[in-house]
């Protein structure tokens, strides 16, 4: 039967209603949006109908990345409302960052009714399934019925897009709502059905190893090593750490903010030395999750044709390294369940010792070290962020400069980086993301180009609520490229280093946010201790990136043998 168009004004707003309701049953607390028609009776469902904070940002491709910072930092999903149309495409470098680092969002998109499909409507594109494998699941709901067969099955799509972005494998879901107008109705609309009942919590994931089969595939391992990806904690590994095992760790990784003298950090430097390399062959190695970034590290384990048991709570491959490999899917929380059989005598202490010569030379050459070299500036972050801090680190060299110079020290501050795909999409976008209603100090660390690349999201400024220092190095241009082949050629600074001719304070007055140019290091390191109290202040650190490879070079040929 035709609807009226009071009917379906009030359908509309009914579904609001429930949608809104459920979401905070479910633990939805905040959700991004950004402004458009046709998604209204999500929008005002939300407003009317919840205590979801509900945050409006105008572009798609900002506020996807807001939400992925807090979804990042929250470890919760967070929401997304957008109209239809290409506004949701806009949303795609963040759904593939979420899909790949194992992000919970939730994607709600407006489109239209099933009528205006593919006759040349406005401001339509075919919806369904657009985010294809990214997404861990995908519904197509009908147009908005008031009857009880609609609100059961919407109630029905929310939860079991709730619990699976919370899964196993975590990450987005999309469910597309198609409406049809008049998108709001003047009449009230009272919700008579109890949703608490009828939604469940959901169930503790089931992993199908346990940490006996691991222990039994490394019971005769004299030569043991751990590598531990970014999403291994302290926690993890703390009943490990006493059994003479090296531990590589990731970058980012909460694991290098202790003190634990197995923990290697010099791996770069170590295992660019061929004596090393070879007398440190392991005769197994445990990888937990992705790799860290180092192709030397990566590349030195494919050598080695050690035994390789790759652990992986998510069920997923993250080993694109060649030889077989053994994968075992547990929690990262029963680690401390594997039996680590005795260690060879000295095997540790190999480690060890060579770790603590090179890092010996390489805090002399820091201190030493006068240039704004932009590497300094991991160096010093590593030293002087406040505890309980928030570090987001963009891709290129600022992840690597973190990986090759992060020294150790006890502490709980939180590192982040969008590594699920290593764009520089959403860098900024990201970091207020994380710092937004954060209670400690937050910063980032990006380069010029990664910065420039997403500069929409200052934008936020206004709304944001905390404290973010960025840090941009500017070395006017992509000095990753500097440490390829490419940069030899002739067509190297048009091509690959592409500097930008912009002046960063005018750009902050234009946004009205806190700027100043920085080339001491005893200012910086003020600023790094001493962070803004509220609101954001950017710090721009020129450097130059050709004289910055040359340093790097020195610096990471750095040996454990005195005689080099």
């Amino acid at each position: 039967m035709k609807q009226t168009p009071e009917e379906i004004a009030h359908a509309n707003l009914a579904f609001g209603a429930y949608f809104a309701k459920t979401l905070s049953i479910l633990g939805v607390e905040k959700i991004f949006f950004s402004p458009g028609s046709r998604s209204t009776p999500m929008v005002i469902g939300v407003e009317r109908f919840s205590d979801i904070d509900l945050i409006p940002v105008l572009d798609e491709r900002t506020a996807a990345f807001l939400a992925l910072g807090q979804s990042k930092r929250k470890k919760q999903p967070v929401g997304l409302i957008c109209t239809s149309g290409s506004a949701l495409t806009h949303w795609f470098p963040a759904v593939t960052e979420a899909s790949h680092s194992g992000v919970p969002l939730l994607l709600f998109s407006a489109d239209r009714p099933p009528e205006l499909q593919n006759c040349g409507a406005g401001q339509t594109i075919d919806q369904e399934n657009i985010f294809g494998n990214f997404v861990r699941q995908f519904h197509q709901l009908e147009v908005p019925q008031t009857n009880e067969n609609y609100r059961d099955h919407l109630v029905t799509a929310l939860k079991s897009a709730y619990q699976k972005s919370l899964g196993v494998n975590p990450g987005p879901v999309h469910i597309n709502f198609p409406f049809r107008e008049p998108l709001l109705s003047e009449s009230e609309v009272h919700i008579d059905f109890d949703l608490t009942g009828f939604l469940t919590q959901p169930t503790d994931n089931i992993y199908p190893n346990s940490p006996t089969e691991i222990s039994k595939i490394i019971s005769s391992s004299k030569k043991l090593l751990i590598v531990a990806g970014q999403y291994v904690e302290k926690n993890h590994l703390q009943q490990l750490y006493s059994k003479e095992v090296p531990v590589i760790c990731d970058s980012l990784s909460s694991i290098r903010n202790t003190d634990e003298a197995s923990l290697i950090l010099r791996y770069e430097n170590l295992l660019r030395d061929q004596n090393f390399a070879q007398k440190a062959k392991p005769d197994s190695i445990i990888i937990l999750g992705p790799l860290p970034t180092s192709k030397t590290l990566r590349k030195w384990i494919e050598n080695t044709s050690s035994k390789r048991i790759i652990i992986e709570p998510r069920g997923i491959k993250v080993d694109p390294l060649s030889g077989e490999s053994i994968d075992c899917q547990i929690s990262f929380d029963q680690l401390s369940e594997i039996d680590i059989p005795t260690q060879e005598p000295g095997w540790l202490d190999y480690w060890q010792n060579a770790e603590e010569k090179i890092n010996s030379k390489m805090t002399k050459a820091f201190l030493d070290e006068l240039t704004l070299f932009e590497g300094k500036l991991a160096y010093l972050l590593s030293l002087h962020l406040p505890d309980r801090s928030n570090l987001f680190v963009a891709n290129s060299m600022p992840i690597r400069d973190i990986e090759w110079f992060w020294q150790k020290k006890t502490s709980n501050r939180k590192l982040f980086g969008n590594r699920g795909v290593n764009g520089i999409d959403g860098t900024l976008g990201t970091a207020i993301g994380i710092a937004h209603e954060s209670e400690h100090p937050s910063f980032l660390l990006t380069g010029d180009l990664a910065f420039l690349h997403d500069s929409n999201a200052m934008l936020f400024d206004k709304q944001f609520k905390g404290s973010l220092t960025i840090f941009v190095i500017n070395n006017e241009g992509g000095g990753i490229f500097e440490h390829l082949p490419i940069s030899r050629e002739p067509e190297f600074e048009k091509c690959f280093a592409t500097p930008q001719n912009f002046d960063l304070s005018k750009l902050c007055s234009t946004f009205g946010i806190k700027y100043s140019l920085e080339t001491s290091w005893s200012q910086i390191i003020e600023k790094i201790e001493k962070p803004i109290a509220v609101g954001i202040e950017i710090i721009e650190i020129p450097t130059n990136r050709k004289k910055d490879r040359e340093i790097r070079q020195k610096l990471l040929s750095l040996s454990y043998r005195t005689d080099a």
